[in-house]
């Protein structure tokens, strides 16, 4: 079984629980290798504006530090000591800037049944707008989240997914391609040809309707491949 990656999205530093997910992985054969992005952290000024987390620094440094790593699945923590910004905001935040849109998301919690009554009672108290208490329930019914966990449940649920899981053909292709970064495609596409791999792969993970544009044009050209082994009798 190939290395399977994850990536740990908190305000606090995940170094020893990243040592229990890829322990853990190791122990039932399955290798994980862990990253984490500690958003919300003032040991981490560089996502910080005013001391309050600055999404569009976010997005950023993320591009920066894993714009080259394709991830089996992203864990968000609901909580990043941020008064306006959550977990489920920051998600809907990478969808809204298409980072990963289709990439497995998990979002963990110490309480979650409290987080979301708390949601609902701002509101009911009239402490938050109706807007912004939706958008947050909108996202977590919109997001393919694969599951919810407190937070002394989520490294095993982690190690389990990745374990029981097997990679989307998508995320298949974007780490084939980036094993072999450097290549340039020179398929038929008029709109990617010359493109190295890996600026393909970033495009497959970021850019949904591009994404759809390569994927169907490559199966074309395989199975035109393939229809011309077939008529010339190659064995």
């Amino acid at each position: 079984m190939g290395e399977k990656t994850c990536l740990l999205i908190d305000n606090e530093n995940q170094i020893s629980n990243i040592e229990t997910i890829e322990r853990e992985g190791k122990k039932i054969g399955t290798p994980i290798k862990c990253y984490q992005f500690n958003v919300g952290s003032t040991n981490n000024p560089e996502f910080l504006t005013d001391n309050k987390i600055d999404l569009k620094k976010v997005i950023e440094e993320f591009r920066n530090q894993y714009g080259g790593v394709t991830f089996d699945l992203i864990a968000f923590d609901w909580s990043l000591d941020d008064e306006g910004i959550n977990g489920v905001e920051l998600i809907r935040c990478f969808q809204e800037n298409k980072l990963r849109r289709s990439t497995p998301k998990l979002l963990y919690s110490g309480e979650l049944k409290v987080e979301m009554e708390s949601i609902l009672n701002l509101y009911k108290e009239g402490k938050i707008e109706f807007k912004k208490a939706w958008n947050q329930i909108k996202t977590l019914v919109e997001i393919d989240i694969v599951d919810f966990k407190d937070r002394d449940e989520y490294e095993m649920a982690i190690v389990n997914y990745l374990h029981k899981n097997t990679p989307g053909l998508e995320t298949i292709l974007v780490k084939e391609l980036r094993n072999n970064s450097d290549l340039k495609f020179l398929g038929n596409f008029e709109k990617f040809e010359n493109k190295t791999f890996d600026e393909i792969a970033t495009i497959i993970e970021n850019d949904p309707d591009r994404s759809i544009v390569f994927k169907r044009g490559l199966i074309e050209e395989s199975v035109a491949f393939l229809a011309d082994l077939k008529d010339h009798n190659y064995e």
